[in-house]
């Protein structure tokens, strides 16, 4: 018969089901990199210093957002859909040469409209019986009450206002003529004495014509005119009105003014 003495010492130990669980988490645990980076870092326990560095990634990559990502504005992307880069630029260039083309024109159209002539009479003139200060031209809407002897339709007449200096005794004979050289309407003659006009009894008096313009348009048109313009034709005669022998004093043009 055979007698076993056991060890002396502890007595063996027998693992329990739960210890053995704890050793496999604790093995699994090593087992696994990415436990052991985020334990060794330094954020690596603390839940609020994670979430302060995420919240930090957001803003960086905010700031590195280029501002042309922004979308474009859906009415402007609307009005250029369809069309090319190089199309949008040949009508970009076309629509600011078509602006410029009207611009210019416009210039050049009211640049044209005048309300006064060169002079071609170094005023004051003096003839054999009268001298006259100055001759003022203008155009005058006809009337009907005032205006008596125009002739039927007509709506714009030419007019002057003459200033005489200072003189003797005579007369002169107004005549109005169209740019064609033909004389419109009848010839006005007054008579001055003393630097005055017997008429007004002033040294200024008022002519104007019995035929003109019947239309609006043809005034409007004569205002951009500087060429053909109307003429106002001034003879000069003795103190016999009536008397037959005028001589031609001033021949100048009718500005395009109106009063």
């Amino acid at each position: 018969m055979q007698i076993f003495y056991a060890a002396t010492g502890t007595p063996p130990r027998f693992s329990t089901s739960q210890e053995r669980t704890e050793q496999l988490e604790l093995g699994s645990a090593r087992m696994d990199p990415l436990a052991d980076m985020e334990s060794n870092s330094p954020a690596g326990g603390d839940p609020n210093i994670s979430k302060a560095r995420a919240e930090e990634d957001a803003v960086d990559s905010g700031k590195n957002k280029s501002p042309d990502s922004r979308p474009l504005d859906p009415a402007a992307s609307s009005i250029f859909k369809g069309f090319s880069t190089r199309e949008i630029i040949w009508l970009s260039g076309l629509a600011l040469a078509i602006t410029l083309i009207v611009v210019f024109a416009l210039r050049l159209f009211f640049g044209n409209i005048t309300t006064s002539t060169p002079e071609n009479v170094d005023f004051p003139v003096k003839g054999e019986h009268l001298t006259i200060e100055n001759i003022e031209t203008y155009w005058q809407k006809v009337n009907p009450e005032s205006d008596k002897g125009i002739q039927l339709g007509t709506k714009f007449i030419p007019a002057a206002r003459v200033t005489l200096k200072s003189s003797g005794s005579g007369s002169l004979r107004f005549l109005f003529e169209n740019p064609k050289g033909d004389l419109i309407g009848d010839s006005v003659t007054v008579t001055a004495a003393g630097g005055n006009f017997l008429d007004s009894e002033e040294p200024s008096t008022n002519i104007r014509a019995t035929g003109g313009f019947k239309d609006l348009g043809d005034y409007n048109e004569y205002l951009t005119e500087q060429v053909r313009l109307w003429k106002l034709v001034v003879l000069e005669g003795g103190p016999d009105s009536e008397s037959a022998a005028f001589t031609p004093f001033i021949r100048m043009p009718i500005s395009p003014k109106r009063r």
